[in-house]
């Protein structure tokens, strides 16, 4: 676990990892599964901008889509939610800090392989440094931040939504308040 803000109580779970490793899908259901609410923050971004990520970074550039995002993630102030977070977000210790004062971090650690495979048109999915890196080294570089910032990591790899899902809720049925 990280230093920073001490926590207050915990309420809400913070999925992480690579575009393509499910935190949407299985956020979701792991709300309903919690009998929580469902935050996303790549589409809270795109509604407050009224454009989609990839618009933003190719209309005003990496530089203010970061600016962007780390703005409007701390505008957020929740709780009882699952948040499935763009995989961005452990590039902003301001905001890793915001969130971790109510929550507990799960990474979705899903091998690169299974990554690619789920990202049919990476390059429209506003995936942040790929204009300039390949894919596999944007989860070189990012995979250490997951690491460092996670309070439980998952191990998606080969398993199925029902089994990542039944992992995902016997790893925080403690850590949340009834």
């Amino acid at each position: 676990m990280t230093s920073g803000k001490q926590r207050d109580s915990i309420s809400n779970v913070v999925l992480i990892g690579m575009p393509g490793s499910g935190k949407s899908t299985l956020g979701l259901a792991l709300a309903q599964l919690l009998d929580l609410a469902f935050f996303d923050c790549d589409e809270y971004i795109e509604r407050r901008e009224g454009q989609t990520l990839q618009q933003i970074i190719d209309n005003r550039g990496v530089d203010e889509f970061k600016k962007i995002e780390e703005a409007r993630i701390l505008e957020i102030n929740l709780q009882r939610h699952v948040i499935a977070t763009g995989g961005s977000i452990v590039y902003y210790p301001k905001v890793m800090n915001h969130l971790r004062t109510s929550s507990v971090f799960v990474f979705l650690n899903t091998p690169f392989d299974e990554i690619y495979a789920r990202l049919d048109d990476a390059s429209q999915r506003g995936i942040v440094g790929l204009k300039t890196n390949k894919l596999h080294v944007l989860f070189q570089e990012r995979q250490p931040l997951y690491f460092r910032y996670a309070d439980i990591v998952i191990d998606c790899k080969e398993k199925s939504k029902d089994q990542i899902l039944e992992e995902l809720y016997y790893s925080l049925k403690d850590k949340l308040p009834p």
